[in-house]
């Protein structure tokens, strides 16, 4: 359930602070996947930038997995700030020397300053209490990230050629930001990362952050070199305009990562079709990649990636909006974690089949197939997660339980409160009830007499939703229920007993009694409390065993007593209608003594009892009338009295067949 109390990133200083931070300390990734050749140019080793990118990369993952170790070292704002410090030195390095061995430190520090922010602020910006909050704070982030990256790239189609002023950059927004992370830590002293959960997700959105974490690094690190060169080889564009294209992209998310909380429903998804539009937009972001790769036309190119990248961003602020506050506090670092270690395999999987497998590929299938990663994740993602439309058979199954109360307490007006109209029943193609009718009043006992077999059990299922019929009808409280779902007949007042079925055997004897009437007795204050411990009373009054087991296991009961405990129900939740199948099953006779006349005290308040009976001598003793079964039709029907008038009838019925008593009493 939604929290209404906010816990702290709703705070505008912390969420720009985070943005400016985030923005700055992703800018050197486009430097080391577009600008290498000047990068080793300028450090004079051209062989040595791809192996230092590696380096840095382990680095990141390493540190981001010590990170998520040390959540109770310190508070998760303060480590941002340190992180942020560290961070922009290791830039601010980077950008002014030539020696290599400098420009590794340099990059060490970046790379251990990065792993607090990238595990640590997507953990803060989705401490909201909304759902709606917490999507619009991820969006702005992501779009922070984008420019971040983007930055460089725009630098570069205005003529700012060189990557140390990029890296300069990089440095200033990450110092801001950390500076401003600074005058939260003084205004502020919580930890907000160890605030509790804020909602309850209803998808498993772990494991699809992993994935979508694999195929986010596998797309935007490990397909950059084939993006790069298919925009140089292929299309022949310079270097101006091959980073207005993938800045194009990139800039793309961040305005709809900034705009699009303000026109699309995303945020009021919930649970399966959250899940649903998350992989919708992995599979369009997917699709559209590999489409533009192989597109004929540049512009073709153009327009698929600046869609693909908005439909990234969008996916993956729904996901992280609802995986962090989802998860125990102690958890969200791991989880972050892992998911930069995902991103990671993800990255230098896919550069290493490019490089390796695929190395004399052209660069349009070398993009293609990347593409499909996502689109593969995503289709996983919507594969199970439920549909729109069971969501919405969800909704309706639930409102279906408790809108039948409506007309629980209609008048009969001289009615029967069940009438079984020429009923038929098959199992598969094997017909066992042929044009069954019953009618049972309001207070009445009725039986059902037969031999096993005889399909009375089949009946009773019938009635009560769980077996469906071939033919007839079935008429409840004035109602055509022929069709409608056990649950609806639950929610009307139909119950079914079946001899000790309804136990719950791990629970003891009052928490089986109190789970019966969790729907209609739920104890939220003093007087729901009360009718609680009434119903209690009720039941320990007729059976004073279950008083004396009441903390025993119920699997643990003889069968009488498990009997005497499914004919409690009935007591905590009182019925309009009992169905109870095999009443004497197993029972001795000194406990078929006590449990009549709960059977008769249930009728006597007024609810109807139709009881399946194979002892004739039981089932005449408290029925008001009786139905004989035979082979899946009504043979013979009478009062309680008239049966017990003619034991040969019963006796030669049970024996020859209905048939044969029939012809013998006339």
């Amino acid at each position: 359930m939604e929290q209404e109390r906010r816990v702290g990133s709703g705070d505008p200083w912390l969420l720009t602070a985070i943005c400016l931070q985030s923005a700055g300390l992703v800018s050197p990734l486009a430097v080391f996947l577009f600008r290498r050749s000047e990068l080793a140019e300028h450090l004079n080793v051209l062989g040595a930038i791809v192996g230092e990118a590696s380096l840095l990369l382990g680095v990141l993952i390493a540190s981001s997995l010590l990170v998520a170790r040390a959540r109770d070292k310190l508070p998760a704002v303060m480590l941002c700030f340190l992180g942020g410090l560290m961070a922009s030195v290791g830039l601010g390095v980077m950008a002014n020397t030539t020696q290599l061995v400098t420009f590794v430190v340099g990059g060490v520090l970046v790379a251990l300053g990065c792993a607090p922010g990238l595990l640590v602020h997507r953990v803060l910006l989705a401490s909201e209490a909304r759902f709606a909050d917490r999507f619009r704070a991820l969006c702005w982030y992501w779009a922070a990230v984008s420019l971040g990256v983007s930055l460089p790239l725009v630098l570069v189609v205005f003529s700012v050629n060189s990557f140390v002023a990029h890296l300069w950059v990089g440095a200033l927004l990450t110092f801001v930001g950390t500076l401003l992370l600074g005058r939260y830590l003084l205004v502020h002293d919580e930890d907000v990362e160890v605030e509790p959960v804020v909602s309850r997700g209803g998808v498993p959105w772990v494991r699809r952050a992993y994935g979508l974490a694999f195929a986010a690094g596998s797309v935007v690190v490990g397909g950059a070199d084939a993006a790069q060169g298919l925009l140089v080889g292929e299309w022949q564009r310079n270097t101006t305009q091959t980073a207005a294209v993938l800045a194009g992209g990139a800039v793309a998310a961040v305005l709809i990562g900034a705009f699009g909380p303000a026109y699309h429903r995303l945020h009021r998804l919930s649970g399966g079709r959250r899940a649903d539009a998350v992989g919708t937009n992995l599979v369009v972001a997917g699709l559209l990649v590999s489409l533009g790769a192989l597109s004929f036309t540049y512009i073709g190119l153009i327009a698929c990636w600046l869609v693909a990248g908005g439909a990234l961003l969008l996916a993956v602020a729904v996901l992280d909006a609802s995986l962090f506050a989802s998860l125990a506090p102690h958890v969200r670092r791991r989880v972050a974690a892992r998911q930069v270690l995902w991103a990671g395999v993800g990255a230098a999987l896919v550069a290493l089949v490019n490089a390796l497998v695929v190395g004399g590929v052209s660069d349009q299938f070398k993009v293609a197939w990347v593409g499909l990663i996502l689109a593969g994740v995503g289709w996983q993602i919507r594969r199970f997660a439920p549909s729109a439309r069971e969501i919405a058979s969800d909704v309706r199954r639930a409102r279906a339980v408790t809108m039948p109360r409506r007309v629980h307490d209609l008048n009969l007006a001289n009615r029967p409160l069940l009438a079984v109209e020429q009923v038929s029943v098959a199992y598969g193609s094997v017909q066992v009830l042929f044009d069954v009718d019953v009618v049972v009043n309001e207070g009445a006992v009725v039986a059902l007499l037969g031999t096993n077999g005889a399909g009375k059990t089949t009946l009773l299922r019938a009635i009560s939703g769980l077996e469906p019929t071939i033919g007839g009808r079935i008429i409840y409280a004035g109602l055509d229920i022929t069709k409608t779902r056990p649950t609806w007949r639950a929610a009307m007042g139909l119950q079914q007993i079946v001899g000790g079925e309804t136990v719950i055997g791990p629970l003891t004897v009052a928490e089986n009694l109190r789970l019966f009437g969790y729907n209609a007795i739920r104890p939220t204050n003093a007087v729901v409390n009360s009718r609680e411990a009434n119903a209690l009373d009720a039941v320990y009054e007729l059976f004073p065993r279950l008083a004396e087991r009441s903390n025993q296991r119920a699997d643990t009961l003889s069968g009488g007593e498990k009997q005497m405990l499914s004919l409690a129900k009935a007591i905590i939740v009182p019925p309009r209608l009992l169905l109870i199948d095999e009443f004497s099953l197993g029972l001795a006779p000194t406990v078929i003594a006590d449990l009549l006349p709960v059977v008769r005290t249930i009728a006597a308040q007024g609810a109807a009892v139709l009881i399946v009976e194979q002892s004739v001598n039981i089932a005449l003793a408290i029925a008001d009338y009786a139905y004989v079964v035979e082979k899946g039709a009504i043979g013979y029907s009478g009062t309680a009295e008239e049966l017990r008038a003619k034991p040969d009838l019963l006796r030669a019925a049970y024996l020859e067949g209905l048939a044969h008593a029939l012809s013998v009493d006339q």
